[in-house]
């Protein structure tokens, strides 16, 4: 499997990740923003550095996750057939926040054609690949 290209950044927080809020449910009644526990749990800081961001680039955007959860989720809502709607994704997460707010509803349609969504599944299979077995 060709290695794909990624890179790391860090940040401030780990909640700006378009899949964090979908992923990491809130599980002590707090707001999700505020929420001190959540389920899978929250990514840690790294000391002296920040939260990291996976970035993954295709077709010309960036991909960022801030967990390794967001990026399976990525990579197992879009090797579905056929591919969920975002209404269906949002009402999963139980939340009255809309479909358009969904991070799958932020991609741009041709990312999410067939033929694009197997390309870039198979990048970012490529990428938990190279994290698994750094070369």
């Amino acid at each position: 499997m060709p290695r794909t290209e990624y890179w790391t950044e860090f940040h401030s927080t780990w909640r700006h990740a378009p899949l964090a809020y979908w992923v990491h449910v809130e599980q002590d009644g707090q707001h999700w923003s505020v929420a001190e526990r959540y389920e899978p749990p929250a990514p840690l800081p790294i000391p002296h550095k920040g939260y990291a961001v996976l970035c993954v680039p295709f077709d010309e955007i960036v991909l960022q996750f801030s967990s390794s959860e967001q990026l399976l989720e990525c990579i197992r809502v879009l090797s579905l057939t056929p591919l969920p709607t975002s209404r269906q994704l949002s009402n999963r997460r139980g939340t009255s926040n809309g479909p358009n707010g969904h991070w799958l509803s932020r991609l741009p349609a041709r990312v999410k054609s067939p033929k694009n969504r197997e390309k870039l599944v198979a990048a970012l299979r490529g990428v938990v690949v190279s994290l698994v077995f750094p070369p």
